[in-house]
């Protein structure tokens, strides 16, 4: 067979001649690659579908609805103040008023806002170095609160 024009210049021969194998294998060998075409050869195109993949663990898959909202409730309500705050438009500090002080704030929160500054040195109330006069008695800044009434701050 190796005598046959066809064959006599192929790389087959060639290839055969190289690795010393027996005419009967080399007769498979080359049926084989006559009979099948060349686009046996070409690496067949397939469709790939991607899967979509994720990082999560799904650990916790049960507790997926734990932290939602339930409809039946209702609308969420505002959890501040019911009716806001209660201002108290009568306080003056050293005879300026100071508006929209809260009723039971801190007096020495309210002459911050009024800009009159006062000593402090505990914020206890154990010292005595921020007082002063409210409504004419003597108090401590920094533990009395605004009252719900009329208030006239004086510093000392």
């Amino acid at each position: 067979w190796q005598s046959h024009p066809y064959y006599s210049d192929t790389a087959l021969v060639k290839a055969i001649n190289m690795m010393k194998i027996s005419v009967r294998q080399a007769t498979v060998a080359a049926a084989l690659l006559l009979s099948t075409s060349a686009d046996a050869f070409v690496p067949a195109t397939t469709q790939t579908t991607h899967a979509t993949t994720t990082t999560s663990l799904n650990i916790f898959g049960g507790l997926k609805g734990a932290f939602s909202n339930d409809d039946s409730l209702g609308a969420a309500k505002n959890e501040g103040l019911s009716n806001g705050p209660r201002y108290n438009e009568n306080v003056t500090v050293n005879g300026k008023a100071v508006p929209k002080a809260v009723v039971d704030q801190k007096i020495s929160q309210v002459c911050a806002s009024a800009r009159v500054k006062v000593p402090y040195n505990c914020q206890n109330g154990d010292c005595g170095t921020c007082m002063v006069k409210i409504n004419g008695r003597q108090a401590k800044a920094c533990v009395s609160k605004v009252p719900a009434g009329k208030c006239a701050i004086t510093t000392l």
